[in-house]
């Protein structure tokens, strides 16, 4: 079986080359004010930008919930027995640390949770060249 990659939607990785990888994003969240938004979900980067130029306020980000991860990592222990999810630096998000709560209760597979300690694109690169590798069958 192949390994399965997780990473967050700070990584930046386009839809399609996600898809084409079998990435799996899990979305931040994004608060305008008192409306929130799942990062690449309900708002997308051009959304994003013209509220942020248009709007009367700056918005914040949140990081995905334990409870979303556990679901990501749930569905994907059925496709496989090891899940490398790779995330934004621990100094940057709560969400590394919100991944590792994440699989506390998954007892079918491997997870392996990875700091980065990038965000972005440098993210993104690292979580394609992880699932490149799994793809040519390359283990955890």
């Amino acid at each position: 079986m192949v390994v399965k990659i997780v990473t967050d939607s700070t990584s930046d990785i386009p839809k399609e080359v996600a898809e084409e990888l079998g990435i799996m994003v899990v979305p931040a969240n994004v608060h305008f004010d008192l409306d929130t938004f799942r990062d690449g979900v309900d708002i997308q980067a051009d959304q994003f930008y013209h509220r942020l130029m248009t709007g009367p306020v700056l918005p914040k980000t949140s990081a995905p919930s334990p409870g979303l991860f556990k679901e990501c990592y749930d569905g994907l222990a059925r496709e496989s027995h090891e899940i490398i999810s790779i995330h934004v630096s621990s100094k940057l998000s709560a969400t590394y640390g919100s991944a590792l709560a994440g699989k506390q209760d998954i007892s079918n597979c491997r997870v392996e949770v990875v700091d980065s300690k990038l965000t972005s694109m440098g993210l993104g690169l690292l979580a394609i060249t992880a699932a490149k590798a799994a793809r040519t069958g390359a283990k955890i």
